[in-house]
């Protein structure tokens, strides 16, 4: 069988969604030596893919996520591999794309958050994108032969959304990552002094972290704590950190490698994740596999993903996001207990099993 994988977003540069393509496609041509891969990569991460399979083929296909050239050329470019099945990881499918094809769906978070806000385009331009987006994604969906999703949620999000049969979803739990804990890796350059609270994701609207930062400033009026925001420094970012410039105890650190991210997970006193919406939640289950409590949104999916093993808030509440971090912070019972149920939620993860559940699914 050849089997084509669409890896452009293929790196941890791509935050949760990278990892993802780089977990699936490492896996895959590990452990399956019986059929052809072709792997789609862009000029920025061909050299970051390696393999000693003999029968996975790199293929350049230099165009953008979500731009019109992957559009223009991704069917010529996929239509000259002799592929029985493609799998996209994301939902930009090339609309006029003739090949049998799976799609992950992480989420439907445009359906529910169309929201000028989370973009740099001018109003008009963002609308018109959006339309785009919401015509493809609707394409892929309507046309996958399967379609996978990280939780039940994601599933009835989009049986609600789109008129199509359930037993074409398939729900395939992500991994986590963790490093050595033995090897801690130095953070010094981010000058965390103090105890701290960690957020680890992008800085999207939806992910409420303007939020998160007017409760922090209340809960640390002592100067007692810091605020330590991971993710890359785009636009989202930025913006946010022109807000809280003049505040020295929240600190934006930018893209970080793997040992400093494992690192950061593993000294902080507890994740905070205030999201208004996810499809799977990564950096939570990720900071219960570091032993790190975790004081979670109650929104989407996060009950489904966290069980029992976290604190929950209603993220649009604002007194109450305080008083959750508060109990977690001063309460050392029930810290000890919030790491334990971790270690015993996260048994339902991984990433081999997520690669054996993919790889049967290119066989059905």
């Amino acid at each position: 069988m050849n089997i084509g994988i669409d890896a452009r977003l293929y790196g941890t540069k791509h935050r949760g969604l990278g990892r993802y393509v780089q977990k699936l496609v490492d896996g895959m041509v590990k452990a399956d030596r019986a059929n052809n891969y072709v792997i789609f990569l862009t000029k920025e991460n061909f050299d970051g893919f390696t393999t000693d399979n003999p029968k996975v083929k790199k293929v350049l296909f230099d165009a953008r996520w979500y731009s019109l050239k992957e559009q223009i050329i991704g069917p010529g470019v996929i239509g000259r591999q002799k592929l029985d099945l493609i799998h996209f990881p994301h939902f930009n499918v090339p609309f006029f794309l003739k090949k049998k094809y799976i799609v992950t769906i992480h989420d439907l978070i445009i359906n529910h958050f169309p929201d000028s806000r989370a973009t740099t385009l001018p109003n008009w331009k963002y609308k018109l994108k959006l339309l785009a987006y919401r015509i493809i994604l609707k394409k892929a969906i309507k046309n996958s032969v399967k379609i996978i999703v990280p939780t039940e949620f994601v599933k009835k999000d989009i049986l609600q959304f789109y008129n199509i049969p359930a037993e074409r979803i398939q729900v395939i739990h992500e991994g986590y990552f963790l490093s050595d804990r033995q090897s801690l890796t130095d953070v010094s350059r981010f000058n965390i002094t103090k105890p701290y609270l960690i957020y680890v994701g992008a800085a999207y609207p939806h992910k409420n972290l303007e939020t998160l930062v007017k409760v922090f400033k209340e809960l640390n009026r002592s100067g007692r704590y810091q605020l330590v925001l991971v993710g890359f420094l785009d636009f989202f970012y930025k913006r946010l950190r022109k807000t809280v410039k003049d505040y020295p105890d929240i600190i934006f650190t930018g893209y970080v490698s793997e040992g400093e991210l494992s690192s950061l997970y593993q000294k902080a006193l507890a994740c905070v994740y205030p999201s208004l919406h996810e499809g799977f939640g990564l950096p939570t289950v990720e900071a219960q596999a570091h032993s790190l409590p975790v004081v979670s949104s109650n929104a989407s999916c996060l009950p489904d993903v966290l069980a029992d093993s976290a604190v929950y808030f209603n993220p649009k509440d604002y007194k109450e996001i305080l008083d959750k971090i508060k109990q977690v912070i001063d309460d050392k019972k029930l810290r000890e207990v919030l790491i334990a149920k971790g270690h015993e939620n996260i048994k339902r993860f991984s990433w081999d099993k997520l690669i054996k559940e993919t790889h049967s699914l290119y066989l059905s």
